[in-house]
């Protein structure tokens, strides 16, 4: 199994779980192997540790390079990601560029190799990573709620891909006390979110094979499923301005909500 951001706080739970059971734990991230922060978590018991910004194309192709002599994992966590705290109105696009690059190009980059093994071999697993931020934007946040919804998207499509073979996909937005989160947290939010909280859920869906296609929200000992919906609509004979107006309030009435299982069932329904 593979996690990348494997140096985070988040990681430092899910690892010890993965070894306890007896994966082979391959982990990835942008410290150097003598980094303070990597040998803390070779300490955890890693099996194997790879440099690697999954942005860079020289270092994902050496990291594939290994996988290609070694064997590829057949599990992986895209945990690997970086904050922002700027406004669209005030970022540049360079700066939005490079979150986009580390969240969504980075894990693009790295699942694309190793799902196509994945599915060749008819089992496995994907887990992403979402944010909050990606389900319902926040502000100050513009890129990184860019990508971590362009997450879900690509989730969703990978578990339709492979929805007759034996493997799972699912997204967790996990709210959780992390280097990224430590500075908006309280005291008493750092005390209830700990990482801790969110890594027997990691081996729940490892071991349910059957769990896939799935958006969970985790944090503070309390799961939920995040769904998107459609309501029933208005259907207009005469399309104005007018008859728009008219019937504004039934078009985003939420009291008859339907969930669709792919793009092509919403299209039908129109």
């Amino acid at each position: 199994i593979l996690i990348t951001g494997c140096n985070g706080n988040l990681a430092a739970t899910i690892i010890p779980v993965l070894l306890n059971l007896n994966f082979k734990v391959l982990g990835c991230d942008i410290h150097d192997s003598n980094s303070i922060e990597t040998l803390e978590t070779i300490e955890l018991g890693l099996n194997e540790y790879t440099k690697c910004n999954l942005s860079n194309e020289n270092e994902i192709m050496s990291l594939i390079n290994n996988f290609e002599q070694a064997g590829f994992p057949n599990y992986l966590i895209n945990n690997a990601g970086i904050s922002e705290g700027r406004t669209f109105n005030k970022v540049s696009l360079d700066d939005f560029n490079k979150v986009l690059d580390i969240n969504l190009t980075g894990t693009i980059n790295i699942t694309h190799p190793c799902f196509k093994h994945i599915y060749k071999q008819n089992s496995g697993g994907i887990i992403f990573t979402t944010s909050s931020a990606g389900l319902f934007g926040q502000h100050g946040m513009p890129a990184y709620s860019c990508a971590k919804a362009a997450i879900v998207g690509l989730a969703l499509s990978l578990h339709l891909e492979s929805k007759n073979k034996n493997i799972n996909v699912n997204v967790i937005s996990p709210f959780a006390l992390t280097n990224m989160t430590k500075t908006f947290l309280t005291e008493d939010q750092s005390e209830k979110f700990t990482a801790d909280k969110i890594a027997p859920f990691i081996e729940f869906l490892l071991e349910s094979p059957e769990v896939s296609g799935n958006i969970f929200i985790a944090g503070g000992g309390k799961f939920k499923v995040a769904k998107m919906y459609e309501n029933d609509g208005i259907a207009l004979a005469n399309i104005s301005r007018d008859s728009l107006s008219e019937s504004f309030k039934s078009l985003v009435d939420s009291t008859n909500l339907i969930y669709r299982e792919d793009a092509s069932e919403s299209f039908d329904a129109l």
